[in-house]
């Protein structure tokens, strides 16, 4: 009982900063871009990087939300975006075990990885690089991971679908279950990409 409880404030609670941002991104179609222009980023194949720039150890620092097209940006969608929304989603990390200063991605040259949490491997894998992507393979698992990377001012993004996350964080053995409410919520919200922002260590 008091799960479900749980889970419908944080419905509710996401539910009323959607509207919220909404509102103000519609309030401002009919001139100022300023709402839009402060609403995360757009994903773009200029920021996409080569298999030798993502190499070494990149240290977790919060959540990320990004977007396949303007038009995207410009939709509905966009109030995801938000500062509150990231802060939202990072409720559901530390859940999963995600906690700034505690997990890194190291990715090898010879085209391994390895998943760190408080200083210990969780997981490794292989991982390839193509068509804008990077797959990752947990040992031990039959899906892989596909994400869109973007790497900006030393910063690596990730960003996938939630399915895909959901599938990036069971490789790494993280308990997936509280981010159920984010899946029926962003259900319909086409172009919205979520993931992780990391810092080279």
């Amino acid at each position: 009982m008091a799960l479900a409880c749980s889970a419908n404030t944080a419905h509710a609670q996401l539910s009323n900063i959607l509207s919220d941002v909404a509102s103000k991104v519609q309030s401002s179609s009919n001139g100022s871009n300023s709402v839009l222009s402060s609403l995360g980023n757009i994903i773009t194949s200029k920021l996409i990087p080569t298999s030798s720039q993502i190499v070494g150890t990149w240290a977790y620092q919060e959540p990320a939300v990004m977007f396949t097209s303007s038009n995207a940006l410009k939709s509905a969608t966009s109030s995801i975006v938000s500062k509150q929304i990231e802060k939202k989603l990072q409720t559901y990390l530390n859940k999963a075990g995600i906690k700034k200063g505690n997990m890194s991605i190291t990715f090898e040259s010879d085209k391994t990885f390895y998943v760190s949490k408080s200083g210990k491997k969780v997981a490794t894998g292989t991982y390839t690089m193509s068509n804008n992507e990077v797959t990752l393979t947990f040992k031990g698992r039959k899906n892989p991971c596909k994400m869109t990377p973007q790497l900006d001012n030393g910063t690596l993004v990730v960003v996938t679908d939630l399915t895909k996350l959901k599938t990036f964080l069971e490789g790494i053995g993280s308990n997936v279950s509280q981010l159920s409410t984010l899946t029926s919520l962003m259900k319909s919200m086409d172009g919205m990409k979520v993931g992780i922002r990391l810092a080279k260590k």
